[in-house]
């Protein structure tokens, strides 16, 4: 008995593993059928549960991806890790209650793990509550110095709280990281939205340009563009801009008002009555 336990846990885990590498790879069909496979290998495998969560939340079945994840948790009581990812998911289900409780969870299991308090600090920005949202990212950051997420999320927030100087500051801090010219997209685009804000309309139009560059960009990061090469003078190239966003999502209204203001921009002005 205990040898045939044995294989299975074996099975289980060659096909967890091969199913972690579908999910790396984006094949999240073929990872879901792996990973389904490694939990009827072995339902006492808490990593087969936690990676089949992953899969069918990648699939759409998100309840689904709960189930896997409470049975995870009930197999490996102690793990934080799991507890966190319960939160990521409620979270983005919009259950700020029940994810709050999860985050509460996680950090009691393991005071020191960074994604702990990072989870919190987006339920508490979820919830309106900035200043504690704030101390918990610090304090993720402070256990994980080297996060690469964190700091945009910081420069995010401080951004809604109209503080722009400070999103600026935390945002250069990770690009700072990073040797020039391998800035990720996102990086890129919270430093541009900085500058925005602090009205250094050529500084944002470089920043956001070379993230619409870095990968396909995405509608936000195309009007964004646009809006700051419009307000830095820049009106054709701001035209071509919105045209990219709406090549996107013709439906995208901030677009559409931007191009209507561009378009007036660009008509000379009528010569006055005497």
């Amino acid at each position: 008995m205990e040898a045939t336990a044995t294989r299975s846990l074996v099975t289980s885990r060659q096909l967890s593993q091969q199913g972690v590498a579908a999910l790396e790879r984006g094949q999240w069909e073929h990872a879901d059928e792996l990973l389904g496979q490694a939990v009827r290998a072995c339902p006492s495998n808490a990593d087969a549960h936690r990676n089949y969560a992953d899969a069918r939340w990648n699939r759409g079945f998100r309840e689904e991806a709960l189930n896997e994840l409470e049975a995870a948790r009930r197999l490996a009581p102690d793990d934080a890790t799991i507890v966190v990812r319960i939160a990521e998911m409620r979270l983005a289900m919009g259950q700020t209650d029940t994810a709050w409780q999860a985050a509460q969870q996680a950090i009691a299991l393991d005071s020191k793990l960074a994604s702990a308090w990072a989870v919190r600090a987006r339920v508490m920005r979820a919830g309106g509550n900035p200043t504690q949202a704030l101390a918990d990212y610090h304090r993720a950051l402070s256990l994980c110095p080297d996060d690469r997420h964190i700091p945009s999320e910081i420069a995010a927030l401080y951004l809604e709280l109209n503080q722009p100087q400070r999103a600026l500051l935390a945002i250069q801090g990770l690009a700072d990281k990073y040797s020039p010219g391998d800035e990720p997209q996102e990086v890129l685009y919270y430093q541009g939205l900085s500058y925005l804000a602090l009205n250094r309309y050529d500084d944002a139009s470089g920043s956001l340009s070379t993230a619409s560059l870095r990968e396909r960009p995405t509608v936000e990061i195309l009007y964004r563009l646009a809006q700051a090469q419009l307000a830095a003078g820049h009106t054709t190239q701001a035209l071509a801009s919105a045209d990219q966003a709406l090549a996107i999502d013709p439906n995208h209204r901030p677009t559409r008002a931007l191009l209507e203001q561009t378009q007036l921009a660009r008509q000379p002005e009528s010569p006055q009555r005497r």
